[in-house]
């Protein structure tokens, strides 16, 4: 259920490393910034910002700590990136690091000749590269608020990279007072609060706010607090007895930016502005088929960054597992049941590959979803990775689980809670991997829920 920390995660790029300023560590900048970051009021660690004039742009640097408590255990992130930036505020070159208990991953990219490409070098593995045609300046959150504050940029249109998360959208910059700066991109939204030349508060997604303090306060001693419990969905009105759920529907707000609710066994029954009902059903009386799936969802069979069906390894695992299995259903039970016996459930930051889960063989709701998903696609499954909430008892929080095609619908897979199919108590806001699961960015600390009617299995 930690995936949706999205900010802390990361993704990578090329052999370009950005040019060395020599001295920075010792010279004055010509930028600093250093400041408490908070998440919906819950101070969570620092950043610290820099910047050295380097003929018409700027060398930058920037380093952020998180400490926080998930699924019991403490963990502390630290992130850091360095770039190039031309004099119109876009990146030219940069790396990226995160470090974790659970991963040291680093990044590099640059953007030439009309092209953006960047890689990510997971701990083991070779390196995953993605490259993007570009018009406009490319903006990261971090830097936006910088060229805000320097006065390099200007209203109009952008690319917005989150190496956090691989994803790179369209994107506007406008200016909503002579204070303050805003970037949207597909709902994803970053302010930029500039007084007398300096950053005075940044607004980040996942409502974080970093608030400038002197170095001693900012980087004060943290005090863990449960960051899943703080971004969990009060609902109104109760769902009853989720174990037995067969079909939920909810009024849920706002929905906005590039969600997509509309899916496999979830409808959309009304929309108006950014507020949408919505209905989830669970599929009875699965059965199975021998016939091939429909052309139209060969996109649910091919590869991705993240999920690597082509790969000899996940190949041959896949026709391990549903060795024998003559079906649909009897595969995707069969892969189901391989992924939940053989992952531990543990809380983990990482960037999920399905390799790279397949070598480290723990995870929480993303890397068995990812694993599975991967896994289902070798074997000649369309499937896809859910990302959206799951009921908990007091609350809906952030999950990621898996739907397949399966006796001609889809059919919702659970393999970290071990459901298949899958009860209705989960919602889905968008579908894809992880560059995809970005865009929930935009409601996550704003979603409100109402629970119009629940029935249940007699």
């Amino acid at each position: 259920m930690r995936r949706f920390l999205l900010v802390f995660m990361i993704v990578s790029c090329t052999n370009a490393k950005p040019k060395k300023v020599e001295n920075s560590s010792k010279a004055k900048p010509d930028f600093y910034f250093v400041g408490s970051v908070y998440m919906i009021g819950n101070r969570a660690g620092w950043e610290e910002m820099k910047a050295y004039k380097d003929g018409e742009g700027y060398r930058f640097e920037e380093e952020m700590y998180i400490k926080v408590l998930m699924l019991g255990l403490i963990k502390e992130m630290r992130t850091s990136l360095s770039a190039d930036i031309r004099g119109d505020g876009g990146i030219n070159r940069f790396t990226y690091s995160l470090r974790t208990q659970d991963q040291n991953i680093t990044a590099e990219g640059k953007v030439e000749n009309g092209k953006f490409s960047f890689s990510y070098k997971p701990p083991s593995g070779p390196p995953q590269s993605f490259n993007y045609d570009v018009k406009y300046p490319v903006l990261t959150p971090q830097t936006f608020v910088f060229a805000a504050a320097k006065g390099l940029i200007k209203e109009g249109k952008y690319h917005y990279f989150d190496p956090s998360v691989a994803s790179f959208f369209d994107a506007t910059v406008s200016k909503e007072s002579d204070t303050l700066w805003k970037l949207d991109a597909k709902g994803i939204i970053v302010r930029a609060h500039v007084k007398d030349g300096k950053l005075v508060l940044q607004n980040q997604p996942l409502k974080m706010d970093i608030v400038a303090q002197p170095e001693e306060e900012a980087k004060a001693p943290v005090e863990p607090f449960n960051v899943l419990s703080l971004y969990a969905v009060r609902p109104k009105g109760d769902i009853g007895n989720p174990k037995d759920l067969v079909y939920l529907k909810v009024k849920i707000y706002p929905i906005r930016g590039d969600l997509n609710p509309n899916f496999a066994n979830q409808r959309v029954l009304e929309a108006r502005g950014d507020t949408a009902i919505i209905s989830i059903e669970y599929p009875k009386n699965l059965k199975g088929s021998t016939s091939p799936p429909p052309s139209q969802l060969s996109h649910y069979l091919k590869p991705t960054q993240f999920l690597e069906v082509d790969d000899p390894e996940i190949i041959n695992l896949a026709r391990e597992i549903t060795k024998g299995a003559k079906t649909d259903l009897e595969k995707a039970k069969a892969i189901f049941d391989w992924v939940y016996n053989n992952l531990e459930k543990r809380g983990s930051v990482t960037i999920p590959t399905a390799k790279q889960v397949l070598r480290d063989r723990y995870g929480d709701c993303n890397e068995h979803a990812t694993l599975y998903a991967a896994l289902a696609r070798a074997a000649g499954i369309p499937t896809e990775i859910m990302v959206g909430l799951i009921y908990q008892g007091d609350g809906f929080y952030y999950h990621a689980w898996n739907v397949s095609w399966i006796g001609g619908r889809w059919v919702p897979i659970d393999p970290v809670y071990g459901e298949f199919p899958a009860r209705p108590y989960r919602i889905t806001l968008q579908q894809g991997s992880l560059e995809k699961q970005a865009t929930i960015m935009s409601v996550i600390g704003s979603l409100n829920i109402e629970i119009i009617e629940a029935r249940h299995e007699r």
